[in-house]
């Protein structure tokens, strides 16, 4: 019989200097940057994937895409999708920069 996967409980966020955190629940396979897709719907999971560049404020993104990143998005307060139950689940830059992923459990039907 497989072992019944245990639910993800949202928890306290605590950046990092440079604004970044992740849910020590995350899949580690050595590439924060690669969202686990699958892994999501596996654990009863939905996911939202929100962009600094299309959420973050102007002079942020200004500063950080112009300089080519400058690895601080703390002033970034990412937007919370629309709906009950989101938590965030992971902040971290990957190749296109800073992104939240916000997750919630499924509802059934």
């Amino acid at each position: 019989m497989p072992a019944e996967k245990q639910l993800i409980q949202q928890l306290q966020v605590a950046r990092d200097e440079y604004g970044f955190w992740t849910h020590p629940a995350w899949p580690d396979d050595g590439d924060e940057c690669v969202l686990p897709f699958s892994w999501f719907g596996d654990h009863g999971l939905e996911y939202c994937v929100l962009e600094m560049e299309n959420d973050g404020p102007e002079e942020l993104n200004a500063e950080w895409f112009d300089t080519g990143g400058d690895y601080d998005c703390t002033a970034w307060q990412p937007s919370k999708p629309t709906g009950e139950g989101w938590f965030i689940f992971s902040i971290h830059d990957t190749e296109d920069g800073p992104v939240c992923v916000w997750v919630r459990h499924k509802v059934q039907p």
